[in-house]
């Protein structure tokens, strides 16, 4: 009985001693974690906050920005924003814009280079109404195309769209459109035969409305390239990779997370929202859900890969249509080495 009593005490005691060491263990980690020194990195992305960006914000709101090292903010995006301006100045130390702004900016000479492509296939695409009869783009000959702000990309596509079919800009209306309406409203009000919108995004509101629709994929005329790719300084990535290195990883990480667990993701994302107009929860899900198969086609596909062909496409594009003038080595737009 003296025996059993020992053992018993023995083995509480050694189960004592191991419950502390855990409880060490954590407590070291935790403090690692929290006190670590950080670095902080200042995020400008090309609109305003909603789940387009949901990676990064479960990137920031989940820690797994603070296991890298980084205290990342987010510098909203606003009408009076230039974000390669905010970039180039150190005002943000990332932007995400679209690959041809960004293409525009290394033709202005800019010192910037792209590190990562969200969207592997552009959420762009042209819509109509269903009574319109606007089903491919021979049907655009005499219409008004609608180009909301007159964005470079929404030009490129009309233009490379009319093109496969014999046509050109002067066989049809281009009209410049503000964000004051939405783009159901301003096929609603004729105010636009077609007009380009995010797939991910705008639909949303003519599924909501009962609104029937025509939509016409650009990759469906071999018309496509990267969209939401993420830029950062050339003297930043000399001055330091490893930032560079940490915080793609941590966001393509945080893409990862999103869409293992859409719902928690939107909860992040709405911490974010400041616009009244994206504070629709199913909204956002429907964003993120849109988003999923444009951003991660297969299970096996790296989040943010680039490759020479979509690049060299787009390069090409662009400068025989003089959107851009300068020459340059498409090996040097653009690197994966930051990737996970």
């Amino acid at each position: 009985m003296l025996l059993d009593t020992y053992l018993m005490f023995k083995n509480k005691k050694i189960f004592i001693i191991i419950i502390a060491v855990i409880l060490g263990i954590l407590a070291l980690v935790y403090f690692v974690w929290r006190f670590l020194p950080v670095k902080k990195v200042v995020v400008g992305p090309k609109w305003v906050n909603q789940a387009q960006f949901a990676g990064l914000f479960v990137a920031k709101d989940k820690g797994i920005y603070r296991k890298y090292g980084l205290d990342t903010s987010f510098r909203e995006f606003s009408s009076d924003v230039d974000l390669f301006s905010d970039l180039v100045n150190g005002k943000t130390d990332f932007t995400i814009t679209s690959a041809e702004e960004y293409l525009l900016a290394r033709d202005k000479g800019l010192s910037v280079m792209a590190v990562s492509a969200y969207y592997q296939s552009s959420p762009y695409a042209i819509v109509s109404l269903t009574e319109s009869g606007i089903k491919n783009p021979a049907d655009f000959k005499g219409k008004v195309l609608g180009n909301k702000s007159g964005k470079v990309e929404e030009s490129l596509i009309y233009e490379l769209l009319l093109n496969s079919v014999g046509l050109t800009t002067n066989d049809v209306q281009i009209k410049i459109l503000g964000f004051d309406k939405k783009e159901m409203e301003n096929l609603v009000m004729k105010n636009a035969d077609v007009i380009d919108l995010y797939r991910t995004d705008q639909l949303y509101f003519f599924d909501k409305e009962g609104i029937k629709y025509n939509i016409i994929y650009p990759e469906q005329f071999g018309i496509g390239t990267f969209n939401d790719v993420l830029v950062t300084r050339i003297d930043l990535i000399k001055s330091d990779p490893a930032l560079v290195r940490n915080f793609v990883r941590a966001s393509s990480e945080g893409w990862e997370e999103a869409f293992k667990n859409k719902s928690k993701a939107v909860d992040y994302t709405l911490n974010h929202v400041t616009s009244n107009a994206y504070k629709d929860r199913d909204y956002e899900m429907y964003i993120l859900e849109q988003s999923e198969p444009l951003i991660k086609p297969n299970s096996n596909n790296r989040i943010g890969i680039m490759d020479y062909i979509h690049w060299d496409r787009l390069y090409r594009e662009m400068k025989t249509r003089k959107f851009i003038t300068k020459e340059f080595s498409v090996n040097d737009l653009f690197t994966n080495e930051f990737l996970p």
